[in-house]
Order: C-alpha cells, then structure tokens, then sequence
C-alpha cells in the first residue's frame, strides 16, 4: 500500500489525477448513453420503417384494425422520447438519477418490444448496459447527497454516523448490484467461447481449424474467463475492466463494420438479428441493424468504464479490509 502511495505521488506530480478522473467519467458517461442517442435518432430516421417492424413483431394484434395501426405508429415516438429524455437528463445533469431510472426501464423492456427475448447475446448485452447504469446511478446519488449535505440540507433519520453507515451500505448495494450485471454478458461469451473449444476437441463443427487459431481462441477464453471473474470477485476489477473494454472496442469495430458496409452494392443476411437469418437485404439496411449493435457494444465499453471510474465499492475483495484509494482522493491538482 505504501508503495502504491509513492507511485499515485510521483505520477500526481507530472499529471492531474483528478482532472484525468473527470474526463473518464465524462467519457464513460457520453459511451453508456450512446446507444440510446443512436437508437433515437436511427428510429427517427426511419420512422415508417420502425412502425412497420411493430406490426411485423405482432404489436396490437388484439386490437380493432384502426386501432392496430394508431398503436403501431405510434409506438415509435414513445421510443425516441423516452431515450431523448433519459440522455437529455443524463449528459445536462438536470436530474441524471432520474435519467438514469429512465434509460434502466427502457433497456430492461427493449429487448421485449422488438421481440428480441431469445436472442440471449443481446438480451445479456442490456443486462451489462444497466449494470453500468446503476454504477453511474450510484455515484449520481453520492453527488447529489454531498451537495444537499453541504448546503446544509437534511438527510436521512438518524445521527449523522448512523446516516453515513445508511449511505454508504446503499451505495455499496447498488454498486455490488451493477457490477454483477456489468459481468452478464462477459459470461455468455465465456461459456459461448467454452462450448467451441470443447466442440472442437471433441471433432465437432469447427476442428478443422488451423492450430494457431485455435491458441489464439484458447488465450482469449482464459483472459476472458479470468477478467470475468475477477471483477465479479471484485480483485483488481478497474484494470480487468480496462482491459475488457479495450477487447469490447475492438471487438465492434470488426464485428459490426457498419462505417464500411454501407457503401457496399452488395445485400447481406442479417444472421446476427433472431428471427431474421435467412433474409437477404441491402447494404444500408443490413448496416442499419450493425450500427445499433455497434453502438450497443460501445455502451458495453461505457459500462465497463463507469467501474473503471467509480470503483467495485466494499463488497469486493479489493475494498474489503480498507478504504480504497480513489483517484480523486490521491491528488491535490484540479481540486475543488
């Protein structure tokens, strides 16, 4: 510990912890809403479109004909308002925790509204968005409590310790809840990952592969399964969360190239949409739907590093035994 004191020391002499701390949570905070903006604009953009997927996926089918059509239609407004809100709320700071609440609801529901339910990768790829949300939620709520306790107005019932023992078991709950969910869908592509090794070491549909390869899948999966555990566990989880999001970045910049495919004459399978992975459509269509998952992906970056930011909180083994040492708490640069 004390070395690591000396090290935070030296480096605070050269740079602005603090200020580095500020423009990473501002930056995480900009790629967890990211989807969400997207998503607004790309529902706007095509709004006939979107009301048509709503009577594709069976919404307001119980309905009269007249009043099927006006839920269908309509349905996309509800969409690109509540998203604008909850990201308006969020990047002004008019009221973030009620954006946050807001963009939790919404990921939670959006996955039912297109009828995406057992597409478990990107049911799983919301769970970790929320994840996120509650870790920026939590440290909304630690702002908000500082400011009204310094302008003096009034908390929770109780002395003040017992107020400060109140907070600080919620804000640890809700930290604990969110990096549990931030972990979901690192644990699908692990067991995903598992599965395809053993298929392959059984003969299955991939062991025709080259053995460089097949290092290359293996290394990943360990790093993978390490990194996932140990931020579930909670032991160095803002480095594995680093690393995780650099691998997440990457990963949608080849997985969902969408910058490059909408130039193209070519029609594509939308194979990653379930329900759709024998229809053949156009490039801009086809880049459509990759962009949504691109920018999905980059939300998962954004979660990962609302716990690079913030931290595991107590339930973890990292902060278990002792405070921890915050970035915003080793420098006296850029200080209030």
């Amino acid at each position: 510990m004390a070395a690591l004191a000396t090290v935070l020391q030296a480096i605070d002499e050269r740079v602005s912890l603090k200020h580095v701390h500020r423009r990473l949570q501002a930056f995480a905070r900009v790629l967890i809403v990211g989807t969400f903006m997207d998503d607004a604009l790309r529902v706007m953009c095509d709004y006939r479109g979107q009301a048509a997927t709503m009577k594709s996926v069976g919404w307001g089918v119980s309905l009269p004909p007249g009043s099927q059509a006006a839920v269908q239609s309509l349905m996309p407004s509800v969409f690109i308002a509540t998203q604008t809100i909850g990201v308006l709320l969020i990047l002004t700071r008019l009221a973030p925790q009620a954006g946050c609440l807001v963009l939790v609801a919404w990921a939670g529901v959006h996955p039912f509204m297109y009828a995406q339910q057992k597409n478990l990768e990107f049911l799983l790829e919301s769970v970790t968005i929320i994840g996120g949300l509650l870790i920026l939620l939590t440290s909304e709520r630690a702002i908000a409590t500082r400011e009204r306790l310094l302008s003096g107005g009034g908390g929770v019932l109780g002395t003040p310790a017992e107020q400060k023992e109140a907070q600080a078991n919620e804000k640890n709950q809700l930290l604990f809840a969110g990096r549990l969910m931030l972990c979901a869908v690192f644990v699908y592509y692990s067991v995903k990952m598992s599965i395809e090794r053993v298929q392959a070491l059984l003969g299955g549909p991939i062991n025709h592969e080259d053995p460089i390869h097949a290092l290359f899948a293996l290394f990943v999966l360990l790093l993978l399964v390490s990194g996932t555990g140990l931020i579930i566990v909670g032991i160095k989880s803002r480095w594995c969360a680093m690393g995780l999001a650099l691998v997440m970045g990457c990963a949608a910049l080849y997985k969902h190239p969408w910058f490059i495919t909408m130039w193209s004459s070519n029609s594509f399978k939308l194979d990653f949409v379930v329900g759709y992975e024998d229809v053949q459509v156009d490039a801009w269509l086809y880049s459509d739907h990759q962009r949504y998952f691109f920018f999905q992906q980059l939300s998962t970056v954004g979660a990962l590093l609302q716990l690079v930011a913030h931290g595991p909180g107590q339930f973890s083994v990292d902060e278990a035994d002792a405070e921890s040492i915050t970035i915003t708490s080793i420098t006296s640069k850029g200080a209030d």
